[in-house]
């Protein structure tokens, strides 16, 4: 029995790596042709990586990238779109929620307040640098780039130093990577990326 199984597992390692190996390209392949449609519109092509699926572009003289992240255990499958561009403060933005609420009735969740009574109730802002936070936020294009953000169903903001990065899960690829709807998203990233200079 041992003789059968020495020869047995060098043998099934290998085919369980190539099956998954297969069935992996296989469900990429919808998403690769997907982004690659983004290229009739936006000046960019899609990652060559077999185990990533993003397109990396520039628009306007600022580089990007949309990636698809696949569903794992925890998460669901996300629409992740960033635009470079450097910074000196981090921020997060996200929708108020019952459970941001309680974080803050508690103490756990300390936020960036904005100062603007409507702003304040409907987002909850974190930042390292709060005054420098506040500040930005503050000009209206940039209230209006986030309200348009989580409009479109993109679900949080970050600013971390390097980029702009804004998730949306549960995407559609036949809606969510339509040209017009790219096209806006980088507007308002670029206006938030502007304002950063």
């Amino acid at each position: 029995m041992k003789e059968i199984i020495d020869k047995v597992l060098p043998v099934i390692f290998p085919l369980i790596y190539l099956v998954v190996f297969f069935v992996f390209i296989y469900f990429n392949k919808e998403k690769k042709e997907a982004l690659r449609k983004l290229s009739s519109f936006l000046n960019g092509a899609v990652s060559k990586s077999i185990f990533t699926s993003a397109f990396n572009g520039e628009y306007q003289g600022y580089k990007f990238s949309v990636a698809l992240i696949p569903a794992s255990r925890n998460t669901p499958a996300y629409l992740n779109i960033s635009l470079f561009k450097t910074s000196f403060f981090k921020i997060s933005i996200y929708k108020e929620s019952i459970l941001s609420n309680l974080g803050k009735k508690i103490g756990v969740i300390h936020e960036v307040k904005i100062n603007d009574e409507n702003f304040d109730k409907e987002f909850f802002v974190f930042s390292n640098k709060p005054n420098e936070a506040m500040f930005y936020i503050n000009n209206i294009s940039i209230k209006d780039a986030i309200r348009g953000l989580f409009n479109a169903g993109f679900k949080s903001i970050s600013i971390n130093g390097k980029l702009v990065l804004i998730r949306k899960p549960n995407y559609t690829l036949e809606e969510d990577l339509q040209s017009q709807s790219i096209i806006n998203i980088l507007q308002k990233l670029i206006s938030m990326a502007r304002a950063l200079s």
